[in-house]
């Protein structure tokens, strides 16, 4: 079952029991990289990727791991950072 977590259906799902992601959707892992157990996968649509407080979160994942990543996008925040941001995207 896919779980909304914006209050827009069709900006950010949880990967949870889906291996891959709906049309004009992108994985993405969050949390700490070195630390599996707190990582949690989402699906996030294509246009949210356009959206400064995201970039800003992508941007610190470059840092981290640079621009050529294997597999799935990594983001390392904390879950609840992520959550927040989105939520704050659909706020204003």
């Amino acid at each position: 079952m896919i779980m909304t977590v914006a209050r827009r259906k069709e900006t950010v799902l949880s990967g949870k029991g889906r291996l891959s992601p709906p049309r004009g959707f992108v994985p993405v892992v969050v949390g700490a990289y070195d630390d599996d157990e707190d990582t949690k996968r989402f699906f996030v649509h294509v246009k949210l990727l356009k959206d400064p407080f995201i970039i800003e979160l992508l941007e610190m994942a470059a840092e981290e791991f640079g621009y050529r990543q294997e597999g799935v996008l990594r983001i390392p925040c904390k879950i609840e950072h992520f959550m927040r941001t989105v939520d704050e995207i659909y706020r204003n």
